[in-house]
């Protein structure tokens, strides 16, 4: 029961970007949650943006090169757009922003698409089976059949394997060039 996953599952999706002649970019990103959020929780998760602005912002050896701090909107209650103004759009920041996004996924409220990517939903399968384990290990687990993580282990062992040979793939690209 190996499922084959496309190409698409694997590639970041771009924003939509608009670069003024000044050199600044400025780019909105869709994320799309697998259920409705709360305000709380939407409040929550535009925080997100603060935090990461306050972290770069407080650091002169990191530096920010938001220009503003992004601007997050709902346009329904699954569904948000955030735009940030910048010089550079990769880096430290757009890590620091990832990891966040991550943990809110995990935590308060599954990101199902980031982009039209599934990239965070898979974060899901990932807890369901660390969950899973650990009611094993201390013995909580109800005797049960469960096919679901069965599936799911077999699809992360999918995905590792592919990220494993699109490394290689890349390895040997880099030492041609």
């Amino acid at each position: 029961m190996k499922k084959i996953y496309p190409l698409k599952d694997l590639t970041i999706r771009t924003a939509n970007c608009q670069t003024t002649d000044r050199g600044i970019t400025a780019h909105t990103h869709t994320v799309l949650f697998d259920r409705a959020l709360s305000v709380e929780e939407q409040q929550q998760f535009r925080k997100i943006f603060e935090l990461v602005c306050e972290t770069f912002d407080s650091s002169q050896i990191l530096g920010s090169n938001f220009l503003d701090p992004p601007n997050v909107t709902f346009i329904a209650p699954n569904l948000a757009h955030y735009t940030v103004n910048q010089q550079n759009m990769a880096g430290i920041r757009k890590d620091e922003l990832f990891a966040r996004l991550a943990a809110f996924s995990q935590e308060v409220a599954s990101i199902s698409e980031y982009n039209g990517n599934p990239v965070f939903s898979k974060l899901g399968k990932l807890k369901q089976l660390q969950e899973w384990a650990q009611s094993q290990i201390d013995n909580t687990a109800q005797p049960e059949v469960r096919p679901d993580i069965g599936i799911a282990l077999l699809q992360l062992i999918d995905e590792v394997e592919k990220f494993q040979n699109k490394i290689k793939e890349l390895e040997s690209q880099s030492k041609t060039v």
